[in-house]
């Protein structure tokens, strides 16, 4: 999967992206900034993070896409979303101890969560059932270090060469499926929810968990 392979695969840190739209929409009377992080292995979570900074930059005003790895203080955004790949049914270690060293920070402002693994590779019969429970999985274990106002499960990219050899036939002829998974769309209906929410007066983005 390419954003969900073992940690061995991680690509060097690009540099930090900040996308900013002259006119962007005041909230509450000054521009709000808004930090994307994110935990990659093999680059396709990390393009879903640019892909969604790029997007809230429109209407937000600064958009700052980072990886984890790269985030110093918190201090400075109004919001932030987290995205991780997930390897082996939880986020990759950096994405994990980014919730854990910034979790005060991250208590006190509006927090959303993205994961980014292979439940559309799944063999059909099982694909939706194996989505839902990965979602409840991970967002019962990062709800536990910080409270979300949402978490969205996304697919990935998932290569053969990616699985051990003698499993991809049986794979293949039970319904698996390898590819780019990623729905653009989904990414970017979850994306205008998260901005719209942003948008709203202050005091209706005040940290707190709900669903979405």
């Amino acid at each position: 999967m390419r954003g969900s392979g073992p940690i061995s695969g991680l690509m060097a840190r690009p540099r930090a992206r900040r996308l900013h739209k002259a006119g962007g929409r005041k909230t509450g009377g000054f521009m709000m900034t808004v930090l994307i992080a994110y935990a990659s292995a093999l680059g396709s979570t990390r393009e879903m993070a640019q892909h969604m900074a790029s997007r809230m930059a429109g209407a937000l005003g600064e958009v700052e896409c980072r990886s984890v790895e790269d985030v110093g203080a918190l201090s400075r955004y109004e919001a932030v979303v987290v995205g991780s790949a997930v390897h082996n049914q939880a986020w990759l270690p950096p994405a994990l101890l980014f919730f854990k060293h910034h979790a005060r920070e991250l208590a006190s402002r509006p927090v959303w969560a993205f994961s980014v693994g292979m439940a559309d590779a799944l063999p059909k019969p099982i694909r939706r059932r194996g989505a839902a429970m990965q979602q409840e999985r991970l967002a019962e274990v990062l709800i536990k270090e910080v409270p979300l106002r949402g978490h969205k499960l996304f697919s990935g990219v998932y290569q053969a060469g990616q699985m051990p050899a003698p499993l991809r036939v049986l794979f293949r002829l039970t319904g698996g499926r390898f590819g780019d998974l990623r729905d653009w769309a989904a990414v970017d209906e979850w994306t205008d929810q998260i901005t719209a929410q942003l948008a709203k007066p202050a005091s209706s983005t005040s940290s707190g968990s709900i669903t979405g």
